[in-house]
């Protein structure tokens, strides 16, 4: 990394620091976002038997979902 003029690498730090806080952040939003949508969406029992093999292997299965 490289020193500014007094020495101090610490603002260089601090602005690269401060960009990626600004990633992650928006990179957890998206991924609550998505795993919100997800959940929204495996509560429709024809989308749920299209995305999933879970209701196959139960036992009994949902009422109004194609074998």
């Amino acid at each position: 990394m490289k020193q500014s003029h007094n020495g101090n690498p610490e603002p260089d730090f601090s602005a690269w620091s401060d960009r990626i806080e600004r990633y992650l952040r928006r990179g957890i939003l998206i991924l609550a976002i998505l795993l919100c949508l997800s959940q929204l969406v495996l509560q429709f029992p024809a989308v749920r038997y299209w995305m999933t093999t879970t209701d196959e292997s139960e036992g009994v299965p949902f009422p109004g979902i194609a074998p």
